[in-house]
């Protein structure tokens, strides 16, 4: 059993290897992003990366605090449904998510199990789908972002 300080210690050593990774990458326009703190350019739009003792996510939450203008938004991502799957292997829609900080969200997500955090022979394989993953993201975004814009 580990420490809480051990896994803190690896939260912190799994993170800053993948940050450092990341680093290197482009987006389509060959522009360097923060990808550890993406900007959608939309207040409570958010594209996050999550990893932990269940696998690896990436996701889209839509944390806008009022319920109205958080489902048009998710409605918005449905219509793109289509694309998002050809991008994406399986994602996961979730209209209503009990995000850890208590509050209600959207989200919707692709996900890799079968590994853990806590097992650093596991993390190659999670930095590679989480990296993977957010360049489609950031591809999609690139394309289609403005559409979202355009609701605000």
């Amino acid at each position: 059993m580990l420490s809480k300080e051990e896994v803190k210690e690896l939260r912190i050593d799994f993170w800053g290897r993948l940050e450092h990774q990341m680093k290197k990458l482009r987006n389509p326009h060959g522009s360097k992003v923060n990808w550890m703190n993406y900007n959608t350019g939309i207040k409570h739009l958010y594209f996050r990366m999550e990893a932990d003792e269940s696998g690896a996510r990436l996701c889209i939450d839509i944390q806008f605090p009022d319920e109205g203008i958080r489902a048009l938004y998710y409605e918005q991502f449905e219509e793109f449904k289509n694309v998002l799957s050809s991008k994406f292997k399986t994602l996961n829609w979730y209209p209503k998510w009990d995000h850890w900080n208590g509050k209600e969200i959207a989200r919707i997500a692709i996900e890799k199990g079968g590994c853990s955090l806590r097992n650093t022979d596991d993390w190659d394989k999670m930095h590679l789908f989480l990296k993977l993953n957010f360049v489609k993201l950031d591809e999609f975004w690139t394309e289609f972002g403005e559409v979202f814009h355009n609701l605000k």
